[in-house]
């Protein structure tokens, strides 16, 4: 039985107001221990995972399912991991690398709702030339992350990175989560029907 993409996308509005709610927990926790940095930090996010619902909004079109929820669990377990000190706690040994698997895969869906965004105005790619596209580009970006990170600790003496066997493991997490946005857009490629493009998967559907 198909389920359809309206069902999809109530779905994943559901998680994203689940992941607002957390978010307003993490906020009151961060005012709670005085760490008033990161409370900001909470409030910037809890703004930035209704980006893509004022996209959807202001341009009619409707994300594949998975990438709004996706892109807030992201973010959450990036800003929890600071607030809650689950990146330090012995309690959470792979904390660091879950989050970085999860970031992986959600900056490798927006790369690809950016290939959408091209479709839909005529410039277009082969798939294999996208797939392969998203996995360098995650190299990439994940570089930056890793070198962000490691400016953090030495100007503002944060503690994000346990040394090199700490750096191989977050580098290698956030590889498998680049593999898995690769695997994920090839799913939504074998959604397309024939004759259709890229942009097929964001058009919107008729409500009933």
């Amino acid at each position: 039985m198909k389920v359809s993409r309206s069902l999809l996308n109530k779905i994943d509005l559901f998680i994203v107001l689940i992941f607002e709610l957390l978010f307003l927990g993490l906020a009151v926790w961060a005012v709670e221990i005085g760490d008033m940095g990161r409370f900001f930090t909470v409030l910037a996010s809890m703004g930035i995972i209704l980006v893509p619902l004022a996209v959807e909004k202001v341009l009619k079109i409707v994300l594949p399912f998975g990438v709004k929820s996706i892109i807030s669990m992201s973010l959450f377990l990036h800003i929890a991991g600071g607030v809650m000190r689950w990146y330090w706690s012995p309690t959470f040994p792979l904390y660091n690398q879950v989050a970085h698997f999860v970031s992986g895969l959600a900056v490798g869906l927006i790369i690809f709702v950016f290939f959408i965004f091209l479709d839909a105005y005529g410039i277009r790619f082969k798939r294999s030339t996208i797939l392969v596209s998203i996995f360098l580009l995650m190299a990439f970006f994940g570089g930056l992350w890793k070198i962000g990170e490691v400016s953090s600790d030495v100007f503002y003496h944060t503690y994000y990175n346990d040394g090199l066997s700490n750096l191989i493991a977050c580098d290698f997490s956030h590889t498998i989560g680049s593999i898995a946005a690769v695997t994920v857009s090839w799913l939504y490629f074998l959604s397309i029907p024939e004759g259709e493009g890229l942009y097929y998967l964001a058009k919107p559907f008729k409500k009933t």
